[in-house]
Parts: C-alpha cells; sequence; structure tokens
C-alpha cells in the first residue's frame, strides 16, 4: 500500500507537467517568402490559419518574441493587455501568464488597425498560422526542436504577402497541479520518510 501512495504521487506529479492546447477549425495553408533570420527559427512554409487555441483551467504560458520581417509595427495582446510589439529585441519573454479557456490572445497591426484575436478574424486581410506540417489528418506543430510547444506567426494587414513572419512568438505551457495533486504528493513523500525512519530504528 505504501509503495502505491508514494508511486501515485510521483505520477500525478510528472503528469501535472504535461499541459495539452487543443486546436479547432482553422485551415492548413502552405505559402512562401518566410524569412531566417531576422527571425530565430527555421524557415516556415506551413500551419493552420486561425485555429482557436484552448488550453486547460491550470495552464501556465510563456510567451516568446522570435523576431519580424516587416515594415508594419505589429503588437502581441494578452488577456488586453500588450506584451510586445516587433520592435522588441529577440528573444523577448514574457510571462509565466495565464490566458483562459480559449486563450484570450490577439495580433494587432498598429499601422492599419487589423485586430486578429484567437480564433481569427474574417474580416480583415491579417491572420496568423500555427506553424507546423499535416500527416494525413493529423497536424503536427513546429517546435524548434522541443524548445517550443507550439509557434505562432502574424500576417499583418499588408496585402503585399501572405509569409506569416511578421510577429512570430513561440509559447511554451504548463499545468498548475490541483490542490488534491500537492495533497497526493506530500501523502507519498510523509510515507518515505516514515520507511526510512523505521529502517534506521530496525
Amino acid at each position: 500500500m505504501k509503495k502505491l501512495i508514494v508511486a501515485g504521487a510521483i505520477f500525478a506529479a510528472t503528469t501535472a507537467a504535461n499541459a495539452v492546447v487543443t486546436m479547432s477549425g482553422g485551415t492548413y495553408v502552405t505559402f512562401d517568402g518566410y524569412d531566417a533570420p531576422p527571425v530565430l527559427t527555421d524557415v516556415q512554409t506551413s500551419g493552420l490559419e486561425d485555429t482557436l487555441l484552448s488550453g486547460g483551467p491550470g495552464d501556465v504560458f510563456t510567451a516568446t518574441f522570435l523576431g519580424k520581417e516587416a515594415a508594419h509595427k505589429n503588437e502581441f495582446w494578452v488577456n488586453n493587455t500588450l506584451v510586445f510589439n516587433n520592435l522588441a529585441s529577440a528573444p523577448t519573454t514574457y510571462g509565466p501568464f495565464t490566458a483562459g479557456s480559449p486563450m484570450v490572445f490577439s495580433f494587432k497591426d498598429a499601422i492599419d488597425g487589423d485586430d486578429v484575436p484567437n480564433g481569427g478574424n474574417p474580416i480583415v486581410f491579417a491572420s496568423y498560422v500555427v506553424f507546423g506540417t499535416m500527416d494525413g489528418n493529423v497536424f503536427n506543430p513546429y517546435t524548434k526542436n522541443g524548445e517550443f510547444d507550439f509557434v505562432l506567426g502574424f500576417n499583418d494587414g499588408s496585402p503585399s504577402d501572405a509569409d506569416y513572419d511578421d510577429l512570430v512568438v513561440g509559447f511554451n505551457v504548463t499545468t498548475v497541479p490541483e490542490p488534491e495533486t500537492y495533497a497526493l504528493m506530500l501523502a507519498g513523500l510523509g510515507v518515505v520518510g516514515f520507511v526510512a525512519r523505521r529502517r534506521r530504528t530496525a
């Protein structure tokens, strides 16, 4: 029984860190013209356009500005607060923060006023993608060799191109354990201490 409690605590601790962001809807698109450098990623040529991103209730995010190739000044907002614009130094990291489910974020073109929230805005030319590739019916997000959980690229309101490198943001997501998970972990540690103490006195 004691071993089961310890194993359960360890399992809860490891699974708590494995957050998953779900993507709903969106259109798979291919494109060219993505510049790297100045963007701190590999060259990208495809992704899910304007997909709705949702995390779990305990998810905590960090966002990292990875560069831009754009004449327009573009901005990234989280929870209706300006996080950074594409004039920042790359990389620049913001967080950790919670962003709800669906996540509350938007890209804004400060020159022409286009505003693209999570899930997209079909009224404007501007849009974003989650970079990645399709394998049959499965979308595989680009992670920059595991450095990020997913990477977003914004295409601003300038109709001269659609290359999604006007403001590029890498995301990492973790889950904050529920109080029950902490209780289970403490119980497991208590059992470990009790067993160790008994062995010393035996």
